[in-house]
């Protein structure tokens, strides 16, 4: 990557080596609806070196409210070719690896092999727990979040910690239909889920592990509980 420019805002919060770290990660996002394609976009931007995203659907026009990737121009597309088209105008130097197809527990190992790290940006309950269990055999950090209406859910689960198993196992499924989402929760929780990513990648500690953020927007509170 060149990093001549481009990065030089990044320097009073990332080091030089912090950047190359960054520059020969790959993180894969499993989900590029809403929360993924924001995640997808701030890590192309901060100079995550190769992506990976994964999402079988198309885009429609209710995406339009808040999918960073979708627009009245490409409704109809699928999600992960509108991602790979803004992100190489946004950073071309970004490698980056499109699977047209949902994600499968039975399949995780051979898509993820060669991410460093797995953002979960998925509204299945079941899947996310798949998706932990494959992180867990493939002995890559995981960060989730969730998000419906107002509110959302972060955290990270190390290989081992189960913490997605622990926190979604037995929770509500299809609450997201219920509650719709607006632009500004995937925003915002990408954001924080981001933040996560990338002080793991440049091997800092994350804050979210063995915890949970619950995130309100509506009350302006943001609380942090213990995984036990």
């Amino acid at each position: 990557m060149n990093f001549d420019g481009r990065y030089v805002r990044n320097k009073k919060t990332l080091s030089d080596e912090d950047q190359h770290k960054l520059a020969n990660s790959c993180v894969a996002i499993v989900g590029c609806g809403g929360l993924g394609g924001y995640i997808a976009e701030e890590l192309a931007r901060i100079g995550v070196g190769r992506l990976v995203l994964i999402d079988g659907d198309c885009l429609e026009v209710s995406n339009l409210n808040r999918q960073i990737m979708a627009t009245e121009l490409n409704i109809g597309q699928w999600k992960v070719e509108a991602a790979l088209e803004r992100l190489r105008s946004v950073n071309s130097d970004v490698g980056i690896e499109v699977i047209r197809g949902w994600f499968e527990e039975k399949t995780g190992s051979e898509l993820l092999r060669e991410a460093d790290l797995v953002c979960d940006a998925l509204d299945s309950r079941e899947a996310r727990v798949g998706l932990e269990r494959v992180c867990h055999q493939l002995g890559r950090p995981l960060v989730f979040a969730s998000i419906a209406g107002w509110f959302g859910q972060l955290g990270v689960s190390m290989p081992g910690d189960f913490s997605v198993r622990r926190l979604f196992g037995r929770g509500e499924s299809g609450v997201e239909r219920t509650w719709g989402n607006p632009a500004f929760t995937p925003a915002v929780l990408a954001s924080l889920s981001v933040a996560e990513a990338v002080k793991l990648l440049v091997g800092r500690v994350p804050s979210l592990r063995h915890a949970w953020l619950q995130v309100d927007l509506l009350s302006m509170e943001f609380e942090r509980f213990e995984i036990q």
